[in-house]
């Protein structure tokens, strides 16, 4: 036990101690258990700390948040959130660390070591087998790591433009390396690399989603990144192609109907189905990440337009995450204050975001009857009393499609990705405008603007001149 307690704190220690990737980079620690065993790489890989607050830079550039005096009070004293709020494209000032940037490279980094290394390790009391699953696991979280990452820091997938800086792509172990900017087309293209390779590394005794610790992949949560990357690539036929593999191997949806609060009278109190309000327990979970706790304190609001997308009286969703009185007891009406009572919303990848995608695919590849089936899987399981949707047209399908995506993955931030790649993919998408509650300036996001990027940290690119 206490060698694995040193595995999981080594993390925590690096990154506590760090303004910057290329600051740990610098350093190897000492004092630790160095691993040599197959054993010793598994125990590396099973550090649950990945699972993270996740995107916290974009909780509050997501078009879909809002802030009235009362919320916007509860970030108004930390600077980045009120420059995400107001579409500012640098969010630190000089002295002040950017724990996404820190923690998306610290486990890249962490991938990179395994994946030098664990060809030369001793099985140890594991079988010769391990190794390539242990290799899959490390490929597949580079990947995903990779992914997160150049959607926070960059520009859109563009076929179009195939020099738009992405991020910075180590592959490999380098103490000394101050790696430039890739591509976002070159990220795009290893990401689907690593995840192909991870996949060609295991068979099918690799589980479809893995149960025990599902911040780790399965072969169906593989399936539903690579259908996810295409996505926002516009590549629809593989969009489709990856996500109906993903469907095959796993489909669980939680039934909203069977879920309430501990104290229906207390949207505060927590829910009371604790697997499903435990991301670790929760079956919908394909691949586990979370962006917030709570989101008591601070809190934050629903637009008034998602707010008009609700059936407030029916969709269950509308019920379990919205309340109009705050933790604290502040009184928001006429606002709606986004609620996930005492559980960690995940933004990672869930059955129901898959199921979403391939409807996307669908419609956009002409099959606008299957999207809506698609729809009416899930909505039988949001809605008090369910009517089946029906097919009219691929242009009302996809609004459809658009629509439940907001209302689904709500509070995830997962919003302002769509918004980048509609407009790349020449869909309409507006132009929002938002006012500073406290100095009443006014604050516009045009499609395509600097404004849905994190620009990298200056503490980052002082340790990094190449960036």
């Amino acid at each position: 036990m206490r060698t694995y307690i040193y595995y999981l704190l080594l993390p925590l220690l690096v990154l506590a101690s760090c303004q910057s990737p290329d600051d740990f980079l610098d350093v190897e620690p000492t004092g630790f258990i160095i691993p040599s065993t197959l054993e010793d790489y598994d125990k590396l890989l099973m550090d649950y700390a990945i699972l993270r607050a996740v995107g916290t830079n974009v909780r509050y550039m997501d078009p879909d948040v809002y802030h009235n005096s009362a919320s916007f009070s509860t970030i108004s004293g930390y600077t980045p959130s009120v420059n995400a709020y107001t579409w500012q494209y640098d969010l630190f000032d000089p002295a002040t660390t950017d724990l996404d940037y820190n923690n998306f490279y610290y486990y890249i980094h962490v991938m990179n070591y395994v994946l030098s290394d664990v060809d030369n390790a001793d099985t140890g009391n594991f079988s010769e087998s391990k190794r390539n699953t242990l290799k899959a696991e490390a490929l597949a979280q580079r990947a995903y790591e990779y992914f997160l990452t150049v959607n926070e820091y960059a520009h859109h997938y563009d076929p179009a433009n195939t020099d738009l800086p992405g991020v910075a792509m180590p592959l490999t172990v380098d103490l000394q390396a101050h790696t430039p900017r890739s591509s976002v087309v070159q990220v795009y293209d290893q990401i689907i690399e690593d995840l192909n390779s991870a996949l060609s590394l295991v068979d099918n005794s690799f589980p479809a989603v893995n149960s025990y610790a599902n911040f780790k992949p399965g072969r169906a949560s593989i399936y539903a990144l690579l259908a996810e990357i295409y996505l926002y690539k516009g590549d629809f036929d593989q969009a489709l192609s990856y996500s109906n593999s993903a469907l095959a191997l796993y489909d669980y949806i939680e039934d909203y109907n069977t879920v309430d609060f501990v104290d229906p009278s207390n949207k505060w109190s927590g829910y009371d189905n604790p697997d499903w309000a435990v991301n670790t327990l929760n079956k919908e979970v394909l691949w586990n990440r979370y962006i917030e706790w709570g989101f008591s304190n601070p809190f934050q609001l629903y637009s008034p337009d998602l707010t008009a997308l609700y059936d407030k009286s029916n969709d269950r969703r509308w019920y379990l995450f919205s309340t109009q009185e705050s933790n604290a007891g502040v009184d928001v009406a006429p606002d709606y204050i986004y609620v996930y009572s005492r559980a960690y919303r995940c933004n990672g990848l869930t059955v129901p975001r898959l199921l979403l995608t391939n409807a996307e695919a669908k419609v956009r590849t002409g099959d606008g009857a299957g999207a809506v089936s698609n729809l009416n899987k899930l909505l039988e399981k949001r809605l008090a009393t369910f009517t089946p949707l029906t097919h009219n047209d691929d242009a009302t399908t996809l609004k459809l499609v658009k629509d439940e995506r907001r209302k689904e993955l709500a509070g995830s931030s997962l919003n302002l990705f769509d918004q980048k790649r509609y407009h790349v993919y020449g869909d309409v998408v507006p132009t929002y405008t938002r006012v500073n509650p406290v100095t009443n300036e006014t604050f516009t996001l045009s499609p395509g603007d600097d404004g849905y990027v994190v620009n990298i940290a200056p503490a980052v690119r002082d340790q990094n001149p190449n960036l």
